[in-house]
């Protein structure tokens, strides 16, 4: 397989948050959606690494992980594009911000409209890049 081969059949992964949301949230926006993404499978993780002095250090996600700004009103219709590109996306969302519980945020999200706070989006290469080769990323 050439090298243009396996980059278009290569996966990307991304995290879009809002760009006004204050860099606390940012931060925990960011973790939620990371650890969601390992959980599910979608970033392996690679082997255990000894450091000069021998000391080790767990694996980290093998895959980079960009994180992009857009609005939050952009948030949405990106969500919405990525599914329609049959990308896996994950979402935080206010509810999920704001409960305590995994059945308090279950009650929150089936009756209000979700307030995204980001989105991770994984996928074919060339189908998240086109999603999202326009945002830029986050200062």
């Amino acid at each position: 397989m050439d090298q243009s081969t396996v980059s278009r059949n290569a996966s990307r992964c991304v995290l879009i948050v809002d760009a006004d949301l204050p860099r606390w949230l940012v931060a925990n926006s960011a973790a939620v959606l990371g650890v969601a993404l390992g959980a599910h499978g979608y970033i392996a993780h690679g082997p255990d690494l000894p450091d000069s002095s021998g000391s080790m250090h767990p694996g980290i996600g093998v895959m980079p992980l960009p994180i992009l700004a857009a609005s939050a009103s952009d948030l949405p219709g990106l969500r919405q594009k990525a599914l329609d590109a049959r990308a896996v996306v994950i979402d935080f969302n206010a509810a999920a911000r704001d409960s305590r519980t995994y059945p308090e945020y279950e009650d929150k999200l089936a009756r209000d409209v979700p307030e995204y706070l980001g989105i991770a989006v994984h996928g074919p290469a060339a189908v998240v890049t086109s999603l999202t080769g326009n945002l830029k990323s986050l200062r």
